[in-house]
């Protein structure tokens, strides 16, 4: 608890504007006493330290854009990053770039489209996260089929830890290294997916490519999911195709999009929608892949003649805003259910992509556990990593839906996938931890935890009990 006979000078701990800090994308409400926003690594270092001396739980917070609960603080205070949101520096020579954590994701691609350079990573709340966000939670996204999650493209970092010391952590840049245990040959590793629960990322050095060619996206309508799937596998097993997202939504997700799809036309009998973007050089090669595509299309869709083509930056972002609809739906429907007790219910899991027919078809063998509650199923299929939104909207439909979430979890350990794709672990998903992890292994990370934030006091609950 606090000791309100301790001065905290930079603790904030006005009501209205605590109010701002309270609540994430799930509509999960915290208990905090202050909130400290830094302006820089040193005022970081300092509010750690008056923390770690009085053994107060302090949570890092980016934009609260969480679907486990880890952005949300249940005791202690706050570390808002809000403020600590400049890009640094431009590299141009060997493309890198120094940012703070704070800074939005579509912000920084922006600004770095200016200098003629992008960052590939392309999280579904790019406008929403923070890149601090993204290293806690090793995010990825759409594009990550091709261009990997966040920390490929992480080359050093900056952190505080549960001391308030500084660390600085770089890539090994030799191309050979036998030099102790493996886990640290990438030493910027250590903070990917670590949730706050080691200490706060303070700047982040990624590494930069030049703007990418152009590309088009490519709807495919399917009959059967079981289609839009082996359409799937077989193009990831095609060399000639090099798609750098291939996404799907199913019927649910259709019914929320219909009745905004002024100018794309659905049709009827359509019950699974995949997307995909290509990158193309020129015509000459755009016209040769799409040849090429539809090949597979032709194949594995009955409706075929009904695939749309997406070319001019108008008709992709217009694509863009249908697919973002659907999350942004899901998260509203879970808000509301909180207020009857229920909440939305977001699975990670991923398997390796020519598991994910066993996958699904686990989920079909169990799904009539679920009743009547609501199911959306959307993401990131080219590589095996579907996004199942349970809309649970009583207690009891909450319990039921999370017992499903964890045998789907246990499932796609079986199958050689993880419980967590890109979300994390957070507060809503550390019993599925135990599923992936044997207690060796979470014994260690325990330790590090121990060694880097002594007095337990990083991000509480996260990760670990």
């Amino acid at each position: 608890m606090m000791n309100a006979s301790q001065e905290f000078s930079h603790l904030i701990t006005d009501p209205d504007i605590l109010t701002s800090y309270n609540e994430d994308a799930l509509g999960i409400v915290g208990c905090f006493h202050g909130v400290y926003r830094p302006q820089s690594e040193k005022e970081v270092s300092e509010y750690i330290r008056e923390c770690a001396s009085a053994k107060i739980p302090i949570t890092p917070q980016g934009l609260r854009s969480s679907l486990t609960g880890a952005s949300i603080c249940d005791r202690g205070v706050v570390l808002s990053l809000e403020k600590m949101n400049r890009l640094i520096d431009i590299d141009e020579k060997n493309r890198k770039a120094v940012v703070e954590p704070g800074i939005i994701v579509s912000e920084l691609k922006i600004q770095l489209e200016k200098e003629g350079f992008t960052y590939p990573p392309d999280p579904t709340s790019a406008g929403e996260c923070t890149l601090g966000g993204n290293v806690a939670t090793n995010a990825s996204g759409s594009r990550a089929l091709k261009y990997g999650s966040t920390i490929d493209w992480v080359t050093g970092l900056r952190a505080v830890d549960g001391n308030g010391e500084i660390i600085e952590l770089r890539d090994n840049s030799s191309e050979k290294i036998c030099t102790g245990f493996g886990a640290l040959y990438r030493p910027v590793n250590l903070f990917a997916g670590s949730e706050g629960t080691l200490g706060v990322v303070t700047r982040v050095e990624i590494a930069l490519t030049p703007l990418p060619p152009d590309y088009f996206i490519c709807v495919v309508f399917f009959s059967q999911m079981k289609h839009a799937l082996d359409f799937t596998v077989e193009v990831r097993k095609d060399p000639a195709c090099s798609p750098t997202s291939m996404e799907f939504l199913d019927e649910g997700c259709l019914e929320i999009i219909r009745p905004g799809s002024k100018g794309f036309i659905i049709p009827s009998d359509a019950r699974v929608i995949l997307y995909f973007e290509q990158e193309f050089g020129d015509d000459k090669e755009k016209e040769s892949l799409l040849d090429h595509w539809f090949q597979r299309i032709e194949k594995h869709s009955t409706l075929s003649e009904d695939t749309q083509i997406a070319v001019t930056g108008k008709q992709k972002r217009r694509l863009h805003e249908l697919r973002h609809l659907v999350p942004a739906k899901a998260n509203e429907d879970g808000v509301r259910a909180t207020k009857t007790g229920g909440c939305k219910i977001s699975t990670d899991w991923a398997v390796p992509y020519d598991r994910i027919h066993d996958l699904f078809a686990h989920f079909d063998e169990i799904r009539h556990l679920l009743g009547d509650i609501p199911v959306l199923r959307f993401a990131h299929i080219g590589n095996g990593h579907p996004h199942f939104n349970f809309i649970a909207r009583t207690p009891q439909e909450k319990k039921i839906a999370e017992e499903v979430d964890t045998m789907m979890a246990r499932k796609a350990v079986e199958l050689g996938g993880v419980v967590t794709g890109e979300h994390g672990i957070g507060k809503l998903k550390r019993e599925h931890l135990k599923l992936q992890y044997s207690p060796k292994i979470l014994a260690v990370m325990k330790a590090m935890k121990k060694e880097l934030d002594p007095e337990g006091i990083m991000a509480p609950g996260n990760i670990f009990a």
